[in-house]
């Protein structure tokens, strides 16, 4: 460990632009199925009459009501647990909302040993993207122990210093946290140099923009849907 400088605090960066890009996605697929499952059976009733349209019509809203409904309900409990910037420092990993408050910690003095053959390992769940998610095991405020895994990103957002941030935390379990083991092959999957601790690939991946590609490419046929279907009812 080294006594002469301070351990220092990194926060995430956000891309403004695949921000925006994601955001804009996010409405454009909002607002179709808005017009198709909302909006839709209301001109249905407005050109063909309520007796014709009043199973379609409750079809669609039925649909429109259990997608909105748990949705509303679940941002309107979590939206004070939602985080909007992840901080990584002498303490640990900290993940603050919009209110600059902190949702959630993983403190460094909560880490404890795993079953597994190393402490701090990397798993590729399904679904969980294209980067792998950091797994490890806490215990806090004399709590069960439970496996938790670490994703750096925010709803929403997208960071930009992602793999920065596990460098980081990950310089911080090996200063802090000396007797914890860590995979080997941590270091290779987020390109971490351990000598500099610096992130040796930069910008994004191939198959980031392959998810990239392929979500715009979805956006389109779903537009593209929907205006062949208006143009249909037309």
């Amino acid at each position: 460990m080294n006594t002469e400088s301070p351990f220092q605090r990194i926060e995430s960066t956000t891309n403004k632009l695949m921000t925006a890009v994601l955001n804009g996605l996010f409405f454009v697929i909002f607002i179709p199925f808005t017009i198709l499952f909302v909006l839709g059976p209301v001109y249905g009733i407005y050109k063909r009459g309520f007796e014709a349209m009043i199973f379609p019509a409750l079809v669609g809203w039925g649909i429109s009501a259990l997608i909105l409904i748990p949705t509303v309900h679940h941002y309107s409990r979590k939206r004070k647990k939602i985080e909007s910037k992840i901080v990584v420092d002498e303490t640990g990993l900290l993940f603050y909302n919009a209110k600059d408050e902190i949702a959630d910690q993983i403190l460094y003095t909560d880490l404890r040993p795993s079953k597994q053959n190393f402490d701090i390992y990397t798993v590729n769940p399904v679904g969980s993207g294209i980067s792998p998610l950091l797994e490890l095991t806490i215990q806090s405020e004399k709590k069960e122990e439970i496996t938790k895994r670490i994703d750096m990103n925010l709803p929403l957002k997208v960071v930009k210093n992602k793999y920065t941030l596990y460098a980081h935390f990950l310089h911080g379990i090996v200063t802090f946290r000396p007797d914890l083991t860590v995979d080997p092959f941590v270091f290779r999957n987020y390109s971490i140099d351990t000598e500099t601790w610096k992130v040796n690939s930069k910008g994004v991946s191939l198959g980031g923009w392959l998810l990239i590609l392929a979500t715009l490419s979805i956006t389109a046929l779903i537009c593209g849907l929907v205006f062949l279907l208006s143009e249909t009812h037309n």
